[in-house]
């Protein structure tokens, strides 16, 4: 297997297909073992994390695109990848030992790492790409674990919890959502708008037009 091909593999695990009921299920989990607000904590940060980097990609694929060559659509994969691995391993991590600790945060590091160097070695993102949407996902997951260790949690059965998490992995690995696809046709969109609305400027401007606003 050629590299190209090993890095395709390994970024369909931070696919929204997979990371979004895995989201859901860990939810549920939470919400049976803890309580609803926990639950609702991971979800909101998922939710926040999917909004966030969907807004960030119109705006560069769309009327922004020209600001930065190198940031034309930020990685969904390596900000949902941060946001839900990074607040899986909180939960799991909760309770703990150090060296347990340390050994879920290294897990939780290098599978994040993968993905995102992935998006890279595969052609679909660059370095900057892949780093903005790390700092959503990074940002959602510390308002999660913020949040969610205020809320004085307990310490859950990890060898549960880890099964249930990797059946749902297992379960749901290679489906893709339409994700991308939609996102690039409102960009298109708006970015069409964008530059009928640049040119309707310009000759208004032209023939000394008022412009309308």
């Amino acid at each position: 297997m050629s590299l190209n091909s090993f890095s395709a593999f390994l970024t369909g695990a931070g696919d929204s297909g997979v990371l979004l009921p895995l989201s859901v299920i860990s939810a549920a989990l939470i919400w049976l073992w803890h309580s609803g607000r926990a639950a609702w904590l991971l979800l909101r940060s998922v939710l926040l994390a999917v909004v966030v980097v969907t807004v960030l990609k119109v705006l560069f694929l769309s009327c922004a695109a020209h600001w930065q060559p190198d940031l034309v659509s930020p990685s969904g994969h390596a900000c949902l990848s941060a946001a839900v691995f990074g607040s899986l391993g909180v939960v799991a991590a909760t309770g703990r030992g150090a060296l347990a600790r340390l050994v879920i945060a290294l897990l939780v590091a290098l599978s994040v790492a993968i993905i995102g160097s992935s998006r890279v070695l595969i052609g679909v993102h660059t370095w900057t790409e892949v780093i903005v949407g790390l700092l959503v996902g990074v940002l959602a997951f510390v308002l999660f674990a913020w949040s969610y260790t205020r809320s004085a949690p307990p310490r859950i059965e990890l060898v549960t919890f880890g099964v249930c998490l990797l059946a749902t992995m297992m379960l749901t690995f290679g489906i893709r959502l339409p994700a991308e696809s939609v996102i690039r046709h409102v960009a298109r969109n708006i970015g069409e708008n964008c530059e009928l609305a640049s040119v309707e400027r310009a000759i208004r401007l032209q023939v000394h037009l008022p412009v309308r606003e």
